[in-house]
């Protein structure tokens, strides 16, 4: 009996020293959702090689991918024409086609709202270069002022845009417009006059290129814009600022021989 007690007592002490295996590793977690596509309308990497800053308007990375797919889209349709390049001012003339109806050219839009000019820069190669456009109308400049860029440094932007255009094609004929006046806050009519300053020092040196007046007509005495040609944000253009609009441009475009 005293032998069986002792092999019983053995027997637990075996059982207790036994080594109890690791429970198994958590199988690795699996990602909810892949990626996010990359936008294949921005840099890698973020950056511009420009003065300034992009558009800090929440919906202007969304707004950049619907313009700029649609003007891929568009891009063999749209060889030859006249191009309109800017920011929401251009992009907003719903009736650019009606408009210049009577050319005997077409006229393209490529405004994107919410652009300055180191994204402008960024798409001019492939929105407005490769078009092989017959002509430009040009109006860009006041949303760099709104991101407090210097109108300095815009100009320097603008002069890049100039001489890359004129690389690609050295003879076409440009309309430049002046920016055109917005609300009298934030020194706006100070900087708005101080860069139109430049833009015409930039366009007296080619004979090619000739300055659209989208300021005077546009503009009260204290340099804020014409209420009755701006919606209530004193930026963004109502029907009768197109009209102004055109009725500054056509002398020139109608001069044009881009026949």
């Amino acid at each position: 009996m005293r032998n069986l007690i002792a092999l019983f007592a053995v027997s637990l002490g075996l059982v207790g020293c036994q080594t109890i295996p690791p429970a198994p590793a958590p199988a690795p977690a699996v990602a909810a959702t892949s990626a996010a596509p990359r936008d294949p309308f921005w840099p890698r990497d973020g950056i511009f090689s420009a003065r300034g800053q992009t558009s800090s308007w929440s919906g202007f990375r969304a707004k950049n991918v619907a313009r700029r797919t649609l003007f891929a889209a568009q891009r063999e349709l749209d060889q030859g024409g006249i191009v309109f390049v800017g920011d929401s001012l251009t992009e907003g003339w719903q009736t650019l086609a009606q408009d210049f109806s009577v050319l005997s050219v077409k006229v393209v839009n490529r405004g994107i709202s919410g652009d300055t000019t180191p994204h402008l820069l960024y798409r001019l190669e492939a929105d407005v270069l490769a078009l092989h456009p017959r002509a430009l109308v040009v109006l860009i400049g006041t949303n760099d002022l709104g991101e407090h860029t210097a109108p300095e440094d815009i100009a320097e932007n603008l002069k890049t845009f100039h001489r890359r255009v004129r690389s690609a094609y050295p003879h076409i004929p440009v309309a430049w417009c002046l920016v055109m006046p917005r609300s009298a806050t934030d020194t706006y009519p100070a900087r708005v006059r101080a860069l139109n300053a430049l833009i015409k020092g930039i366009a007296a040196a080619d004979p090619y290129t000739t300055i659209c007046d989208t300021y005077t007509a546009f503009a009260l005495p204290d340099g804020s814009s014409q209420p009755s040609l701006f919606a209530p944000d004193r930026l963004h253009l109502i029907a009768s600022g197109y009209a102004g609009w055109r009725q500054q441009l056509w002398p020139i475009i109608s001069a044009w021989r881009v026949n």
